[in-house]
């Protein structure tokens, strides 16, 4: 391939170290802890998924996991500690939005976790597993790049304020003034546009706000070394959409690893489609490509039933032997049931490297049909009331500063990706 080369990603971390001498500041109550036995042990056994492949390894081998923290969720608190605790349960890569500040967020949450696996394996020289960092994008009108909005003023304080309790971002605060409506509104930050307010608000109030992210922006954050990866949000209905702004991302993408292509099923023309957009980027592409299969967008955290579109999705994908080159990778509606549901429909099966379509079969590496999952809302649900009593107590906003909470979480998160990468 002629731009990036796959390596192995290992950071290997050459330091002498005594007995649970930390590697990273870390509070008393954390340090404490890990000074016991007990503890320590329960702590160890709750990051063993943290492996010695790379996350390009975990491509290959079907057992890639992605951390969606969410394309417009800007919450840089909870950003960090999903990032941390995502990174302690092996994640391959984590997904966020296109701005520098959460960007910033991710990396001190992979710091402090490679920081803390040190302190837990002190013996010597220690690889550890550094997920990718990769920031999301579209090209036009996108479901996962809005902001819920509506005017307070206008709701009566007789409501009973559905939008606030649907809501699975808690990003709709709303109280009762002294007068005849509420006050509050949107945490603009913690919205990441799944709609679900709309549809409940009894008097028709909220609406939504649609952006895309400023290509200039975008394309000096890639060239910043911060990132490793983008993904492209596309609904594939405006193809020109899509060729302005990979024209306008040249140059930027060249030092990548990998360039996903998120795409809904756009039902008979999906061949068709995937085809178009891959010509598109084929002149300059230069990194990995991989196709998010996005099966029902901002869905996992609701029920079973919501991983069935993506899985339906993948196996139909799957099934085009004369696909365009790029790893798969399911999200939408993913899930703890998405596992068992991809083994239902068979496809956990071999293949080969699509990504070297042009060089002789026996140079292709073998891999796996499908590469992996991406989970997002279900990622975030199995934490939230975790990370929400951190925001609710006015102390500490770092995880780890709150040791019996975070190894709770660490342990939710684990058995999450657990069941890909142990399957």
């Amino acid at each position: 391939m002629a731009g990036w080369q796959a390596t192995n990603s290992l950071v290997t971390l050459p330091i002498k170290m005594t007995p649970m001498q930390p590697l990273v500041r870390t509070s008393s109550a954390f340090y404490a802890c890990l000074s016991s036995s007990s503890y320590q042990a329960e702590f160890r056994s709750a990051v063993r998924c943290i492996d010695t492949t790379s996350p390009y390894d975990s491509l290959l081998s079907g057992g890639w996991v992605k951390l969606i923290c969410g394309a417009s969720f800007e919450d840089v608190a909870d950003v960090r500690n999903l990032s941390l605790v995502y990174t302690l349960a092996g994640v391959d890569c984590i997904d966020c939005a296109a701005d520098p500040s959460v960007v910033k967020a991710v990396r001190e949450g992979v710091d402090a976790a490679t920081g803390i696996a040190v302190t837990l394996y002190p013996s010597g020289v220690l690889p550890v597993h550094k997920p990718w960092i990769m920031v999301s994008i579209n090209d036009d009108e996108d479901v996962h790049f809005r902001k819920a909005v509506f005017d307070p003023s206008r709701c009566p304080t007789s409501c009973a304020r559905p939008c606030e309790h649907i809501c699975p971002a808690s990003a709709i605060m709303l109280s009762a003034s002294l007068g005849t409506s509420l006050t509050g509104g949107v945490l603009n930050d913690r919205c990441y546009g799944c709609g679900r307010c709309i549809s409940v608000c009894p008097l028709g109030l909220i609406g939504a706000n649609s952006y895309t992210r400023n290509s200039k922006d975008v394309s000096n954050l890639l060239n910043s070394g911060t990132v490793d990866a983008v993904e492209i949000h596309t609904n594939a209905r405006h193809m020109e959409a899509f060729r302005n702004l990979w024209q306008s991302l040249e140059g930027s993408t060249e030092c990548l690893k990998l360039i996903a292509i998120s795409l809904p099923d756009v039902g008979d023309n999906m061949l068709a489609t995937m085809w178009d957009l891959y010509n598109v980027m084929k002149p300059t592409l230069k990194a990995l490509n991989l196709w998010q299969l996005d099966g029902r967008p901002m869905s996992g955290d609701i029920g079973a039933g919501a991983t069935k579109a993506a899985v339906r999705l993948a196996a139909k994908v799957a099934a085009f032997t004369d696909r365009p080159p790029g790893f798969l990778q399911l999200a939408g509606g993913t899930n703890f049931h998405t596992v068992k549901a991809m083994a239902a429909l068979g496809l956990f099966q071999p293949g080969y490297e699509r990504n070297l379509l042009e060089k002789p079969e026996s140079e292709r590496k073998a891999c796996a049909t499908i590469a992996g999952v991406a989970y997002g809302g279900y990622a975030r649900k199995i934490l939230r009331q975790i990370l929400a009593s951190l925001n609710s107590d006015n102390g500490s906003s770092k995880l780890e500063d709150h040791p019996v909470l975070f190894l709770t979480a660490v342990k939710e998160a684990n058995y999450l990706v657990a069941m890909l990468k142990e399957h």
